[in-house]
């Protein structure tokens, strides 16, 4: 065929064709792109997208992201300076993915937790908070568009040191895997300092405590970003026989495992902290502290179960004195809420009678804060209880003795606990006839009970002769939890006073519990009461209900 036949055209005109339609087919390819980006953007988060303006445009982000290309240009002509002629055959990536870590774990575990504390704290200090409670965003929104302009920042300074990273595969020493699940630790690290940033940023109100929790929030911050070198490093130089490991992937799994519960912990008690007064905030929060709770005992009884032995022991032992702190502290807060609930949060109530059972203790309010603490804390003992019993005994005695030293651990520990947050209770409710006493007086008034309760021994000790505290956990020790409960843990037999301060202490808890009894029942009493007829009307106006439409044309004649 010519190229120049009349009756077909050109070969020009051909590719002119096609390249014309391919251009219109891109075209329009690109606009209906365009269209779902404008779509996304406008139904993104307004606060992710002021944050995120302020953020790129601040002098401490550019600064930052300058100083950052800075390190990795003077890292790498640094480093090959120093390794010299030995690049071409040496394994020299290492040492500069190291280098480079650092720079690029510096601003991802200090300047980004610390600029989402002090996006949220500024809306405070500014007054500024006010208006965006008033508007339709919701807390979580808030939370969300404070934590997704962390998120956009992070992928920046990923993004400008990540082909340094790259780089150092080709120096040899390093291996893909080891990046990787280096890179996914930090950025997962990241994600959790900033939403803890954010939580201390909605904790702190007023000016005074501001100054206290940054302070303490830089010093984590440096202390966090000193561990994540020392572990980087270990993991660098150890990763081509750590990975090979199965140990290694199971107790990533189980720390991934405390670490998105924990993250949803801080998530739900940020959002509850930034809600309306009159806003149902507790039962999130105790949700999540039972599903935690869950998962820490799934992974010791997996790990019991696995190396079996001994280990039962030690993992009973470790679960009971991890469980037994934990509910403490979160018994402290729990008792800290105010008893008296809103018309809205009576409206969430529990109607059924099966309902009522089950969901009863998930209601915001002192009493039934201090009840799901100490009925938590009594599923743990006796599962612990019943797994000890389980155990088949040796030859030489029908019950071991270690067995009975964590019997006895396991039952003082539950007193202990149970009889301090219910009579910081009782002292939170005597203090609050008089004056008004916020969350954290009611968690300084429980750590202030504790500390005098456990200095009264050694005071004692000051004013008698020693003589009578001969043998650390006696009798006359028996109001310090630590010096009682530390034989318990350090020796195989239990002392020979066990079965007397087991009395005085389930005695004491028990007289607390009862004394908490009558407050907590007029809590149980609350009812879930009907929406008013305003709001009926008001639901009704908003949402009308909607008119099915035909399904046919025969139906709609």
């Amino acid at each position: 065929m010519s190229p120049t036949d009349p009756r077909t055209g050109t070969r020009d005109s051909v590719s002119q064709s096609y390249l014309t339609a391919s251009l219109l087919a891109l075209w329009l390819t690109w606009r209906k792109i365009e269209r779902q980006l404008e779509r996304i953007a406008d139904r993104a988060n307004p606060i992710l997208v002021k944050e995120t303006r302020q953020a790129l445009k601040s002098r401490q982000f550019i600064s930052t992201f300058l100083l950052i290309l800075a390190a990795c240009w003077i890292a790498s002509l640094g480093g090959m300076a120093i390794i010299g002629p030995q690049i071409y055959y040496a394994a020299a990536g290492s040492e500069m993915l190291l280098a480079y870590y650092a720079i690029l774990a510096f601003p991802l575990t200090i300047i980004v937790p610390y600029s989402a504390y002090r996006s949220l704290a500024t809306e405070q200090e500014e007054n500024t908070y006010e208006l965006l409670s008033i508007t339709a965003l919701s807390p979580s929104q808030i939370v969300n568009g404070k934590l997704g302009s962390a998120m956009v920042q992070m992928l920046i300074y990923l993004s400008a040191v990540s082909p340094c990273i790259a780089f150092t595969l080709l120096l040899r020493g390093v291996e893909p895997l080891t990046v990787a699940v280096l890179l996914l630790h930090t950025v997962l690290g990241s994600m959790g300092l900033s939403m803890l940033a954010i939580l201390a940023g909605a904790v702190s109100r007023v000016n005074y405590s501001q100054i206290l929790v940054s302070v303490g929030l830089v010093l984590i911050l440096t202390w966090t970003f000193g561990l994540a070198m020392a572990s980087a490093a270990t993991f660098v130089y150890e990763g081509y026989s750590t990975l090979r490991e199965r140990s290694f992937w199971i107790a990533n799994l189980a720390v991934l495992t405390f670490y998105f519960t924990t993250f949803a912990l801080a998530y739900t008690a940020a959002t509850a902290r930034l809600s309306f007064a009159s806003a149902n905030r507790s039962t999130p929060l105790r949700w999540a502290m039972l599903i935690q709770q869950a998962c820490f005992l799934g992974w010791m009884a997996a790990l019991a179960s696995a190396e079996g032995g001994a280990s039962i022991l030690a993992t009973v032992f470790a679960s009971g004195f991890i469980l037994g702190i934990y509910w403490y502290l979160m018994g402290t807060l729990l008792t800290g809420e105010w008893p008296h609930l809103s018309q809205r949060v009576q409206r969430t109530l529990p109607q059924s009678t099966l309902g009522r059972m089950l969901f009863t203790w998930f209601n915001p309010g002192a009493g039934t804060g201090y009840l799901f603490s100490v009925a938590n804390l009594t599923a743990v003992v006796a599962a612990g209880l019943i797994v000890l019993f389980s155990i088949k005994p040796s030859a030489a005695a029908r019950w071991p003795v270690f067995n009975e030293s964590a019997a006895y651990f396991l039952v003082i520990g539950w007193g202990y606990v149970v009889a301090f947050l219910g009579l910081g209770r009782l002292l939170i409710n005597i203090t609050r006839r008089f004056t008004y006493l916020p969350l954290a007086g009611c968690f300084l008034l429980h750590l202030v009970l504790l500390m005098m309760a456990s200095g009264l021994p050694l005071a004692a000790r000051l004013m008698v002769s020693r003589r009578q505290f001969s043998s650390t956990g006696s009798v006359l020790e028996i109001t310090n939890p630590f010096l009682t409960l530390e034989p318990y843990t350090s020796s195989s037999a239990a002392p020979t006073n066990a079965p007397l301060t087991t009395i005085m202490v389930l005695t004491a808890a028990l007289v607390v519990l009862l004394l908490n009894l009558r407050s907590v029942v007029r809590e149980l009493q609350h009812h879930r009461i009907a929406l008013p007829e305003r709001v009926v009307e008001e639901e009704a106006a908003l949402h009308p209900p909607q008119i099915p439409a035909p399904s046919n044309p025969w139906e709609h004649q």
